[in-house]
């Protein structure tokens, strides 16, 4: 159902003014970083004053025309997505991160009847292209050790790709398979090419603390100002792709350890330290609100591996004291959540059923599995016994998801990829700590979601690889 029928005109209008906020926010972020990266002694940049004129000439074309197509629905955003564009302009990092950002917020999925925010993903990766054009030393590149994990996953995207010729509908499939994990491979891909530095590497990083807390924000709007969807239960969600409760806690369990590394570094002020702890307040409070078991569990894990290599990782006790909160929150977040035993059970024995139904669809289809996107119409010819839930649904496990639509070929191929990006950020764990404690936490995450296709694992993938080659550049002095 279209969101702007849901919650009506004031609402709505309002929703778009907070989300052009968070953008705007998002937009000062970019510039700061922009001036960060332009003090470096050794940044260059040929005929500065003419490129000032020749983007703010930009700019200025790009408000009047942008402002005039969206001036029905908020001119603000038009002039923030018009100097969106034109940050893109100066770096080809700027371009990512502003893709990034508005694939989270994703205001094309607000009001679907606006041609201007309909085209807008394939105009944000048009600047993309354009922007690593006009850049082309200002841009990263695969090194030895990432390869293999490029390798793996364009191997199963061909595979994947393969198995919609064996579906009924395989033009849908396809039509599916471009529009959803394709466009993720997509963002992979920008990363290892478009960053190309550690300051390209801390953009994304606070691109996406800032798009999460973003969610965030929408979600708490929408949970105690809009009338409540029954379809969520109650629980805290946002909008879009990514708005499903458990999807936005598995992002807040990625955030997260970005979020506390960025604010304890030691060059870090105290307004840093301070935004880091009232993010991780935020987050712990949405997630006690999304009422999601298996971010939890993953919280859980980032805290239990931080305890187990704080001394490898020699932080301060401030870290540690943020760990022995978020601790704390996981307790007291476990028993706020008030669920019968028989809720609990029928949930167990449900999503034991769905991992049954996978298992079963690659035993009977072992090497290219029931095909892309075809678990849900195929879950109650496999599940052994349908007890609680029928119809359509999905395998609530992003490694069994993908090991049912691809079979044993696809689902190697698959977790052969996470396993080669799990050993890069534990060979870089003292460099990253925190994008180790990402992976961890997501990782148990994702075993009870089904995420194989989504934006998530390939943009957290992207940020490790990308952080791994240019150290790995560094190295070989390239």
């Amino acid at each position: 159902m279209e969101f702007a029928a849901e919650i009506g005109g004031p609402e709505l209008n309002f929703y778009i003014h907070l989300e052009t906020g968070i953008f705007f926010l998002f937009l000062t972020m970019v510039v700061w970083t922009q001036a960060e990266r332009a003090s470096a002694t050794r940044y260059y940049s040929r005929n500065p004053r003419q490129q000032i004129v020749g983007l703010s000439i930009v700019f200025i074309l790009l408000s009047l025309g942008l402002g005039a197509l969206l001036y029905s629905v908020s001119p603000l955003l038009g002039i923030a997505l018009a100097a969106g564009f034109t940050l893109s302009l100066v770096h080809p990092a700027n371009a990512l991160c502003f893709f990034v950002h508005m694939l989270f917020l994703r205001p094309w999925e607000i009001l679907t009847d606006n041609p201007l925010l309909l085209a807008l993903p394939r105009l944000l990766a048009a600047v993309c292209f354009v922007s690593w054009l006009l850049y082309p030393g200002k841009g990263g590149k695969p090194t030895v050790r990432t390869r293999r994990a490029l390798i793996l996953l364009l191997a199963y995207s061909v595979w994947l790709f393969l198995t919609t010729f064996r579906v009924p509908d395989a033009s849908a499939a396809q039509l599916e398979w471009f529009n959803t994990f394709f466009k993720a491979v997509i963002v992979f891909l920008m990363c290892l090419y478009l960053i190309e530095d550690e300051c390209s590497v801390l953009e994304l990083k606070r691109t996406l603390v800032l798009s999460t807390f973003a969610l965030v924000v929408l979600g708490f709007y929408q949970y105690f100002f809009l009338p409540p969807d029954v379809a969520f239960g109650g629980c805290l969600h946002s909008i879009g792709m990514l708005g499903d409760s458990n999807d936005l806690a598995a992002g807040i369990i990625i955030a997260l350890p970005l979020a506390l590394s960025m604010s304890f570094r030691p060059r870090a002020n105290f307004l840093q330290q301070m935004g880091g702890i009232l993010f991780a307040g935020i987050s712990l409070a949405a997630i006690w609100y999304t009422r999601s078991r298996g971010a939890l569990l993953a919280l859980l894990t980032e805290v239990l591996a931080f305890g187990t290599f704080f001394k490898v990782q020699g932080r301060s006790l401030r870290l540690l004291s943020i760990a022995a909160f978020l601790g704390l929150g996981y307790v007291l977040a476990l028993h706020a959540i008030s669920r019968s035993s028989e809720e609990m059970e029928m949930s167990q024995e449900s999503r034991v059923i769905y991992w049954k139904a996978a298992i079963n669809m690659a035993v009977h289809h072992p090497i290219w599995g029931v095909g892309f996107g075809q678990y849900p119409v195929n879950y109650e010819t496999y599940a052994s016994t349908v007890k609680y839930e029928w119809g359509k649904r999905t395998a609530h496990s992003t490694w069994l998801l993908a090991l049912a639509e691809s079979g044993f070929v696809g689902g190697f191929l698959f977790t052969a990829f996470f396993i080669s990006v799990f050993r890069i950020a534990w060979n870089n764990f003292r460099e990253s700590p925190d994008q180790f404690y990402a992976l961890a936490g997501y990782g148990v995450a994702m075993s009870f979601l089904s995420h194989t296709y989504v934006l998530y694992p390939y943009l957290l993938s992207g940020l490790i690889l990308a952080t791994s080659a240019i150290k790995e550049r560094a190295v070989h002095g390239n």
